[in-house]
């Protein structure tokens, strides 16, 4: 409904000399220059906004017989522009405009019928109006029309029709009119499917300020779709939409920023160079990087091959080489916790290579000492090789190797992560709405989808291995990266040393005979979802010891709670279900989250979202005192650091009992 004002291009002084010549002319009851200047003083041409002046402009217009006046009226009766609402009265001018003859008029009319604005909703009666807006040329009409065909809305669907009008209204120059013929050719809607042409229209239109043509934009750039693949172009366009009000829009920015694509993307452009050996863009060979590097030594000829190894891969990014850090050269070093396999602290890498520091955006780091390391033993060099190899933005980074100066104990490097483990974050946020939930198990999904790709087991996923990061600083989005690959080994490589781990999270198959193996891993991520989805901490109220592990061998599960979205609860226990082989693959966990998300974000009709919104209502009418997450009592030996189970397991014999459906 309404005309808009265009002649954007115009000099403020044309401008204002139209405005003066149209005040002479309606005064003098010109109903053109009425309507003319009612458009000046609502969009503050040449001239002070002013819609109530905007207004009376068009009331007079309007009463003087001009059509467009008399649609402009409506319009601000619809919307309350300058004047109260009044839907009976915007139906009435518009249908006063329409039957003097304006095409615009006949738009706006079949829109009141359609929509029941002013008069009862009547499909038949919207199509006919339509019909003659797009016959008589007005391009608003004929994308309408073309709606109505595509949804058979007042006439049979008919999406060659359809097709037809969204044409004509898109080579007329209406935005919405290419949009939808976007729209069309990209789906093979009334027409023969074109990606490239699909591309052109959606450009088109994005270019012409429709928002969310400039998310489809956005769409087409991140998949390649009709167009080579250029995330940062994708951002660009998405952010566009998303500052223009596109719901679809904003949620495209939230899902780049959650996973880092544009920060990412942008830091690959800014670290492009040309080698000064080989004059190769960005693709060094190994020896002109090797040549390139600083001299050090570690003194330890198996840290040194690991070390070359990561600054000769042709694959590694410049922030995923590692460095030989000389410890004087870690300032402010502060002890933060123990760990698994030796205690963390915190620190300032006051030399850090300014492309690290470029892409992390501080000189924090963690060190990761490990207990007894004095002399460099073959798990240390297995975790080196398994994180270099598993290297991904969904995993925690490794920076290099230092060893104290003092004790002689080696330390793994890492980037610091401020916002602490999964289990911190959910003790501070104990209301996090649904969709956030199914960010974080995403994010570690992801992470995890890579190392087993790569053919290796994590062996020790808990909470306190999942690191929060913001996707940028103070962000609002979160996601995990997962860390301490250091019982990460090939899913072929037999362990005989014991299983390990947070109890709660070890696999009924581990605790018998230290059966490690992806599926293994994937019963954790069901822990990890029961937890994810309570804020709770697993079996708290006891201890982790010998008895916990007999019955959770024998089909203890975790109490789940009754407001669990059903799509949720039932992957959850194909998770963590006895049978190894009814476990779903991380890819497929990753898939199933990546569907729940999309609807959430995108279709919230859908009968997933409905489960999770369903869900988070649940919750919110519970209360403060009633939260999911609320305290409770935490058994003294309930611990939550990984530890080697006591040898007093091995006397059990759990193998020879009995595995029963509880």
């Amino acid at each position: 409904m309404g005309n808009i004002y265009s002649n954007k291009n115009e000099s403020i002084n044309i401008k204002e000399a139209k405005f003066r010549r149209y005040c002479e002319l309606a005064k003098r009851g010109d109903s053109d220059a009425q309507f003319k200047l009612g458009n000046y003083y609502s969009y503050g041409i040449g001239t002070l906004k002013d819609e109530e002046k905007g207004f009376q402009w068009y009331l007079k217009s309007a009463e003087g017989g001009n059509p467009k006046g008399q649609n402009n009226l409506g319009y601000c009766y619809n919307y309350g522009i300058g004047t109260k609402k009044d839907e009976g009265k915007a139906f009435q001018w518009c249908l006063n405009s329409a039957k003097g003859g304006n095409h615009m008029g006949q738009n706006s009319i079949g829109y009141c019928y359609l929509n029941g604005i002013g008069t009862i909703t009547d499909k038949g009666k919207a199509f006919q109006w339509y019909l003659k807006s797009a016959e008589g040329g007005n391009l608003m009409g004929q994308y309408s029309l073309g709606y109505c065909y595509d949804r058979g809305i007042g006439i049979k669907k008919d999406k060659g029709k359809a097709f037809e009008w969204f044409l004509k209204s898109a080579e007329g120059g209406s935005s919405n009119g290419q949009l939808n013929i976007g729209w069309c050719y990209h789906y093979g809607i009334g027409t023969a499917k074109d990606e490239g042409k699909a591309f052109q229209w959606y450009r088109k239109s994005a270019e012409g300020g429709n928002h969310l043509a400039q998310n489809n934009l956005g769409y087409c750039y991140k998949d390649g779709i009709g167009t080579i693949k250029d995330e940062e172009k994708a951002f660009q366009w998405y952010l566009k939409s998303a500052e223009g009000g596109e719901k679809f829009g904003q949620n495209s920015v939230e899902y780049f920023y959650r996973n880092e694509i544009s920060y990412i993307k942008k830091n690959q452009n800014k670290l492009k160079y040309r080698c000064i050996n080989c004059e190769n863009l960005n693709d060094t060979c190994s020896d002109c990087k090797l040549m390139e590097m600083p001299k050090w030594t570690s003194g330890n000829c198996d840290v040194d091959n690991i070390i070359q190894m990561t600054q000769s891969d042709k694959n590694a990014n410049e922030w995923e080489i590692w460095s030989w850090i000389d410890y004087d050269k870690l300032k402010s070093r502060e002890y933060l916790a123990e760990g698994g396999f030796g205690c963390i602290w915190k620190a300032e890498w006051i030399d850090m290579p300014e492309e690290v520091f470029e892409f992390y955006k501080s000189n924090q780091v963690a060190l990761k000492k490990l207990k007894n390391s004095q002399e460099i033993s073959s798990e240390f060099l297995e975790e080196l090789k398994a994180n270099f190899q598993c290297r991904d933005r969904y995993v925690l980074p490794i920076l290099g190797i230092t060893q104290d100066s003092m004790t002689k104990e080696y330390a793994i490097v890492l980037r610091y992560m401020k916002n602490g483990n999964l289990r911190d974050f959910l003790d501070q946020n104990n209301s996090l709405p649904w969709i956030e939930r199914l960010w974080l198990l995403n994010s570690f999904i992801r992470g995890l989808k890579v190392i087993h790709s790569k053919g290796f087991v994590h062996r020790d996923l808990h909470p306190g291995n999942l690191m929060i990061t913001e996707a940028y600083s103070n962000s609002k989005y979160k996601f995990i990266r997962l860390g301490d690959l250091g019982l990460c080994r090939l899913a072929n490589e037999a362990s005989s040393s014991g299983a390990y781990g947070v109890l709660p999270y070890i696999a009924p198959e581990v605790l018998n005979k230290y059966q490690y193996s992806q599926a293994s891993d994937i019963y954790s991520v069901g822990v990890i979802m029961w937890v994810i989805s309570t804020g709770k901490r697993p079996f708290a109220n006891r201890a982790y010891n010998a008895e916990l592990a007999v019955d959770i061998f024998n089909g203890l599960r975790l109490k789940i709670n009754k407001d669990t979205p059903q799509c949720y609860l039932e992957l959850m226990e194909l998770c963590w279900h006895k049978d190894q082989s009814k476990r779903p693959s991380a890819k497929t966990i990753y898939d199933i989250s990546e569907k729940w998300i999309s609807a959430l974000l995108y279709d919230k009709k859908s009968a997933d979202s409905f489960m999770f919104l369903n869900a988070e209502q649940k919750i919110s009418d519970l209360g403060e005192d009633e939260d999911l997450s609320s305290a409770e009592f935490t058994h003294p030996e309930a611990y939550i650091t990984s530890k080697l189970l006591p040898s007093d397991f091995n006397n059990l014999h759990i193998d020879d009992l009995n595995f029963d459906d509880r």
